[in-house]
């Protein structure tokens, strides 16, 4: 009587192994379509420095944080504005040792490729996706 049981149990486990990994998987990129131009208002500027995490925030802001070549890490929030618009950067500030967030660096977004292998985002005009390791 106890295997029907367990084998439900069983059968479950890779489906919710799936489902986290795909979670993960998604992450902050699910937001690209709509942060993808403050991720560009950020990165103007900053010269081989890559987004590394982008979350959108209240009253069209989007949080962005970046890594610069030296390693110092940032964060800027910059305004959407009017669809069609260019957003503006707000403010940015050094974070250094701040702890990270959701998913920061499990991709690396730039304004033009800085390993071989980086390719155009096609739901982000103008952004490279870097691929894993680059730095």
């Amino acid at each position: 009587m106890t295997t029907p049981v367990r084998l439900p149990v069983l059968l479950l486990a890779p489906l919710a192994f799936a489902t986290s990994a795909l979670a993960q998987e998604d992450g902050w990129s699910r937001f690209l379509p709509e942060t993808a131009p403050g991720i560009v208002a950020c990165l103007e500027g900053e010269a081989g420095a890559a987004a590394t995490a982008a979350l959108p925030m209240n009253r069209g802001r989007v949080l962005v944080r970046i890594t610069r070549r030296d390693g110092d890490r940032l964060e800027c929030v910059a305004e959407l504005g009017a669809p069609g618009s260019r957003a503006r950067r707000e403010q940015s500030r050094s974070v250094g040792a701040a702890p990270p967030l959701p998913g920061e660096d499990a991709q690396r977004l730039s304004l033009a490729p800085l390993c071989p292998g980086a390719a155009p985002v096609p739901q982000a005009a103008g952004l490279f996706l870097n691929p894993p390791g680059c730095r």
